[in-house]
């Protein structure tokens, strides 16, 4: 598992490569985009997911997710639970959790050539969460590959969206992501 996500050579010195809190452990959702609930979460076998950090990171969050399913037929249940929230969550501008709606704004992912998996496997996301002061943007990849997934996560403070051109340099990011998913099969 620890093949799959950030390792600490992707990284220069100054930045450190930790566990999540509760990171290794199954206690935490893999899939919450949306606010949505995920029946597919046990369906987990494995799960690891850290963080990188570094001083005046201009990242709320930057963590990659490395989960193994209990079968190639859990992994598939999840992803198309994560298609099915996510087809919602556009359409109904937000999700809720709780009884408290979170207005989600999505913006268009521009075309690249970096190669992820293939795109019936993936989720791709852009977008704005909240409004004003608590707002943040998101950019995320999920990408699934047998019983694998890996998910990569970008989050920044603020209402302006992430850039094409730093959208398109995290797409190289993902493709290594892609690329360490295909070894593992």
């Amino acid at each position: 598992m620890s093949r799959l996500g950030f390792n600490a050579s992707d990284f220069t010195q100054d930045w450190a490569i930790l566990p999540m809190g509760r990171g290794t452990t199954l206690l935490d959702p893999t899939l919450d985009l949306c606010s949505a609930n995920y029946a597919s979460e046990s369906g987990r076998e494995t799960r690891r997911q850290v963080v990188a950090n570094r001083e005046k990171s201009p990242y709320l969050f930057l963590s990659t997710e490395a989960v193994k399913y209990k079968s190639v037929a859990a992994a598939e249940a999840a992803l198309a639970e994560l298609k099915k929230n996510y087809e919602l969550c556009v359409k109904n501008k937000g999700g809720t959790e709780n009884g408290i709606f979170t207005p989600y704004s999505f913006q268009q992912i521009p075309s690249s050539n970096a190669k992820l998996v293939d795109e019936s496997n993936r989720v791709l996301v852009r977008a704005t969460i909240g409004t004003g002061q608590t707002a943040r943007q998101l950019l995320a990849f999920y990408q699934y590959r047998g019983a694998y997934f890996t998910g990569l996560y970008i989050v920044l403070n603020g209402e302006k969206p992430i850039s094409d051109s730093e959208v398109l340099r995290w797409f190289d990011v993902a493709a290594v992501m892609a690329e360490r998913l295909n070894q593992k099969q």
